[in-house]
């Protein structure tokens, strides 16, 4: 697949490695403000991300698809999904195999490990059709592109998520500013106030509720602030 969502996702996932490159040990450890998570963990769930990016998951299913990059997060998040234990949340299940996939390894492990599934998984990204149709578990029918485009968001917020509890500058890569603001804009379903002033990474972060509103957004939001997060 040769497409500019291929080419952001490599880019922002270079952005992430980057950043592990610049950590100590230490700052594996550290929490960060997902609930529950340290950075050793956060970095675990991208490397499982990337290992089911291809594979089962990305086979050809036929038919039309039903829903684009934006409508991959109009689910319930908080439900049991497909062939999981409805006893326990899609988070929970979730955070389950992060630990199991975290335990007994070393920083310089995890960091080898994102490296290897990322180079693994961007050649599978490469050799599948942006326009073929998939479908991913819990899912209506999408377009494999639009499903990376959506993977480009989540390894976006969780590499501001690291730099956040690390005490460093929030960013994601500039080709992945417009991909991830775009699937926001489509889950508000208009265009922001032109008056309200916010940039590409605040708006990544109110939007995905890592920040919440001040008085005066809310103000020039008026009845769109109760949208928001638009997913978290």
């Amino acid at each position: 697949m040769e497409s500019p969502e291929a080419d952001v996702l490599r880019r922002q996932l270079d952005e992430l490695a980057a950043l592990l490159a610049g950590l100590s040990d230490a700052d594996f450890a550290v929490a960060t403000r997902c609930p529950g998570w340290t950075v050793a963990e956060l970095v675990a769930h991208c490397e499982g991300m990337l290992l089911r990016l291809v594979g089962e998951n990305a086979r050809e299913v036929g038919g039309r698809p039903e829903i684009d990059r934006a409508g991959y997060y109009r689910y319930d998040p908080a439900g049991p999904r497909e062939d999981e234990d409805p006893a326990r949340t899609f988070s929970e299940v979730i955070r389950q195999r992060v630990i199991d996939e975290v335990e007994g390894r070393t920083p310089d492990q995890l960091r080898a490990a994102l490296g290897a599934s990322a180079r693994s998984a961007l050649e599978g990204v490469a050799a599948i059709p942006a326009g073929r149709v998939i479908r991913r578990s819990g899912h209506p029918p999408m377009l494999f592109g639009e499903f990376v485009a959506a993977r480009v968001l989540e390894f976006g917020v969780h590499t501001m998520d690291i730099a956040h509890a690390v005490d460093r500058p929030e960013r994601v890569h500039p080709g992945a500013e417009p991909v991830i603001t775009g699937i926001l804009d489509g889950l508000l379903g208009q265009d922001l106030p032109e008056g309200l002033g916010w940039d590409a990474t605040t708006y990544i972060l109110v939007g995905t509720g890592r920040r919440g509103l001040s008085g005066d957004d809310r103000q020039q939001l008026g009845a769109l602030a109760d949208r928001f997060p638009l997913l978290a």
